[in-house]
């Protein structure tokens, strides 16, 4: 696993010839951290202006921003890199995924957050998700995981959860936003 720090830290890990067979476990959250301007370029950051804010703030877009521009680090990485945990959930207002009783970052109920908006209708059961919701989470599936097969595949957290329908493959399939088959694709063209 990548240890919480960012691909770069890990360029030129464990290389070619010395080892073989290698593989780098990555999780791509956007809803836990502070991140540096608009996405993952944070890894090269060559200005000294920097802007930081929470990864909950973003936009509906500029999730699905950040997801697209993930493609090249993880297709040009010097290992075989697997994104082992991933979401369709832009935010954290899961119950208990902060640990219990810890509230959310998004709604302001987590120690020390600002609140961004309201968790009612992002979490919880799919028939409480508006039609337009859903349709951000098939966007940004499909842009998560036309991103992450430019490195070596992708394993979704998780299949199956009691209450939180956006974090379960199961779920999403029942309720349309995950297709039956992965690789068919409502927005072929999400990342450009």
């Amino acid at each position: 696993m990548d240890a919480f720090q960012g691909l770069n830290y890990w360029q030129g890990f464990m290389p070619t010839p010395n080892w073989q067979g290698v593989m780098m476990d990555t999780h791509i959250y956007q809803m836990f951290s502070v991140a540096v301007s608009c996405g993952e370029e944070a890894m090269n950051i060559s200005s000294d202006v920097v802007h930081y804010f929470q990864e909950n703030q973003r936009t509906n877009a500029q999730h699905i921003q950040s997801a697209c521009s993930w493609g090249s680090s993880l297709s040009s990485f010097s290992l075989w890199v697997v994104v082992g945990e991933w979401t369709p959930a832009a935010t954290d207002c899961a119950k208990y995924l902060n640990g219990r009783g810890k509230g959310s970052r998004y709604d302001g109920s987590f120690p020390g957050s600002t609140r961004v908006g309201s968790c009612t209708g992002l979490t919880g059961s799919a028939s409480t998700f508006s039609t337009a919701y859903k349709t951000f989470l098939r966007q940004y599936w499909e842009a998560q995981t036309s991103t992450f097969e430019q490195g070596q595949g992708w394993i979704q957290w998780a299949w199956k959860t009691e209450i939180t329908d956006e974090w379960s493959y199961q779920a999403g399939l029942a309720n349309g936003w995950i297709p039956e088959n992965p690789t068919t694709r409502a927005y072929p063209n999400i990342c450009g």
